[in-house]
This record gives C-alpha cells, structure tokens and sequence, in this order.
C-alpha cells in the first residue's frame, strides 16, 4: 500500500505499525540529538549534551506537517539544522543573519505549539577525559555512553512518577559507530531495573535520518538551546532565535565530577575491567566484566 501521507509522516507510521490503533494513538515517542560542540571552543568545561523531546506519535505525526510547512515556507529550506543556521551554511548559505533568525524562531514557535516534554543530559567533556576516559574499556570512553543512559533511564523514571503506562520508543539522531555502541547493551541494562521501570522500557533504541524524521530537527534545536543556557549563563535567552522553546516543560540531568570519580571507583574494582581497552574481541571476551561494572553503577 502506498503512503498518502507526506514522507516525513510515513517514516513516524513506520515506527507504530505493529502496535493496535488505540495504543498507537497513545504511543509516547522520545526524540534525541547529541550536541557535542561548544560554544567556547577549546576553552571551558567543554560541555557536552544530549537533548531530546517526548510527545504522543499522534501529536508528533501533526507536528511533522506544520514543520515541513514552515520549512517550505518562503525563504525555504529542505531541513533544519541548528549549526547552519548559526554558521549560515548549507541550507542558509548566502543567508543574512537577521533573516536566518527569523526563520529559526519560527520554526521554534512551531515546535513550542506542540508542547513537547522536554529532557537533557550533559556532562563536562574536560571532567569526563580526565576522570573516566583513562579507566573505562573502549565502548564506555565516550561521554556519548554516559548520556545516552543518563537519559533514557532518566527520562522513563519520570514519565513513571506522571503516571505514563506505555512503553516508551527512542529514536536517535544518526551518530554512527558511537550510537551503535551505546545501544549493545539496552537489553541488559533493561533486564536489571526494577520490572516497574523495565516495562516503560521500549524496543531497542533506533537511529534515524533527521532529514527523514522530523522531530529529531526539533531535538536538535533544543539540544543547542540548553548547551548555550550552560556555556552563557548570563546572557538574556529571550532574545536568542530559540526563545520559544524556553518556557517548555524540562527536566535536566547533570553528571556531575562527583558521579564521574564514582564511576571511575566502581570501573576500577571490577575485575577484568583493565583487559577489555580495546574494541572488537577484546570487548567481547570480557563482555560479563563490563556487565559487572554497569549492574553495580546502574543499581546504585
């Protein structure tokens, strides 16, 4: 059968076909972008986020067709990206800046309409190289790991506390090897948390094209939004091209220098731990150490 609806549209069906059309309609979906740049450069705590935004499909399927509307939009762009528009490339190359603002803001005008609940996580990328980095085997020395949980388990406690009772679906924006690696061990992480928590759990984590999956444009937005709320504390973010998206309903996770030396402690007393830097065999061989490690971090 051939989809009637845009392409954007199919690509969010594609993800609830094989739930029932009452629970399709009330499937929560989670939208995540990691936003590793820094406004500072090299300078700073070179902080690191992972941000996402949690709606119904339901609402995420309107929500796509008003974005691509405001995209189309004259001057109009194929896709939204957060860098471009503050760099004024790609899709904004040649653009004036008041004119790229006035763009971004209305696409963050769009995304506010829709209400998403909206999370992050973020870490000090100079805190994490130098706590965790040296210790933690290959797969778990990107502070992408450290986030990716710190959100997911983060973000289903809370929709547990407001009483949602589906499961919850999340979708990444693409990251490569690091995304790949980050999701191996879901279904164990799953296996040990509370039978609770285990059943807001969803299906393994996908990584999609944000050019395909509209939301994640959104994703990407805030995640630029709450890193610059951190690297420039002082500066007024009403006027910033993002205002919009600031009075939404947020939670924040911050993984802090404390929870890095944590980490670090529980790495170090698991035994084998020092035999797995590597990736490939080596991670597969001490594949029961790493899961050590995670069951003592995760249950504590």
């Amino acid at each position: 059968m051939v989809c009637q609806k845009s392409q954007a549209s199919c690509a969010l069906s594609a993800m609830v076909c094989g739930y029932g059309a009452q629970h399709r309609s009330a499937k929560v979906m989670v939208m995540l972008k990691a936003y590793f740049d820094d406004s500072s450069g090299d300078e700073g705590s070179k902080i690191c986020i992972l941000a996402g935004v949690v709606q119904r499909y339901t609402v995420w399927a309107d929500f796509s067709f008003a974005w691509e509307a405001e995209l189309v939009r004259h001057p109009s762009i194929k896709y939204f990206h957060m860098r471009e528009a503050r760099s004024l490339t790609g899709e904004f190359a040649g653009w004036k800046r008041v004119t790229a603002d006035a763009k971004t803001k209305r696409l963050a005008a769009v995304a506010a309409s829709y209400s998403p609940w909206t999370i992050a996580a973020w870490i000090s990328r100079k805190e994490h190289d130098a706590i965790l980095k040296p210790i933690a085997p290959f797969m778990l020395r990107h502070s992408y790991f450290s986030l990716f949980y710190a959100v997911i388990l983060n973000l289903v406690l809370w929709n547990y506390h407001r009483g949602v009772n589906l499961p919850i679906d999340f979708v990444f924006d693409q990251q490569g090897p690091v995304g790949a690696e980050a999701a191996l061990l879901y279904e164990y992480i799953k296996s040990i948390q509370k039978p609770e928590i285990a059943a807001l759990l969803g299906s393994s984590p996908e990584f999609k094209d944000d050019k395909m999956v509209l939301p994640l444009q959104a994703a990407d937005m805030l995640a630029w939004h709450v890193r610059r709320r951190k690297d420039r504390p002082t500066e007024d973010e009403s006027q910033w091209p993002t205002a919009p998206v600031a009075g939404l309903l947020h939670a924040d996770v911050h993984i802090t220098k404390e929870s890095l030396m944590t980490m670090a402690s529980e790495m170090a007393q698991v035994p084998g731990i020092d035999l797995v830097p590597q990736k490939g065999k080596d991670y597969k061989k001490f594949n029961a150490a790493i899961k050590e490690m995670l069951r003592r971090e995760l249950k504590s």
